[in-house]
């Protein structure tokens, strides 16, 4: 019974989440769309980010990987990740912005590796922090799905390679 109860409450939010998957079709019609509007999405000054923009970028059951500060993997579905506390509210400017972007596509797939650089302002290219993230996403029904994201922030004894930042 308790199994029957799970499933069904699974059902319903995944459900629930999908019907609220109506993206701009600006922003999901080619692979530069998805990435211009991820960071505008996750920009902004304090307060919370634009998870509803967010959530039409990635398909329902997609991943979030993410190597948190004391090095703990945080994995999980896009949906969790989206509702969590911590990701809805930051409390200072916070814009991310990609300083460059690696990408390699076959037929309706691509992967895109993209650096990115955080900082106060979107203008202001002195950043506090930069980092890579993977995206994989697919074509389908005439549009671009983000399946799986994963970030890493650059370290003392992780720089960024040359190759990431052309």
């Amino acid at each position: 019974m308790l199994r029957l109860s799970l499933l069904f409450l699974i059902t319903m939010l995944s459900s629930s989440f999908a019907q609220n998957r109506e993206a701009n079709p600006e922003d999901v019609s080619t692979v530069d769309g998805v990435m211009n509007a991820y960071y505008e999405a996750v920009s902004g000054p304090p307060g919370k980010r634009d998870f509803k923009r967010i959530q039409t970028l990635y398909l329902p059951g997609a991943k979030l990987n993410v190597n948190s500060v004391d090095g703990t993997l945080l994995h999980g579905l896009v949906e969790e990740v989206l509702m969590s506390e911590r990701f809805q509210t930051i409390s200072t400017d916070f814009y991310e912005r990609e300083i460059s972007r690696d990408e390699h596509r076959f037929g309706d797939m691509a992967n895109v590796i993209s650096t990115y650089g955080i900082s106060d302002a979107m203008a202001n290219t002195d950043y506090t922090a930069r980092g890579v993230t993977v995206f994989q996403l697919r074509k389908h029904d005439g549009r671009w799905w983000v399946l799986s994201s994963m970030w890493q922030r650059e370290g003392e004894g992780l720089p960024i390679p040359a190759n990431l930042l052309d």
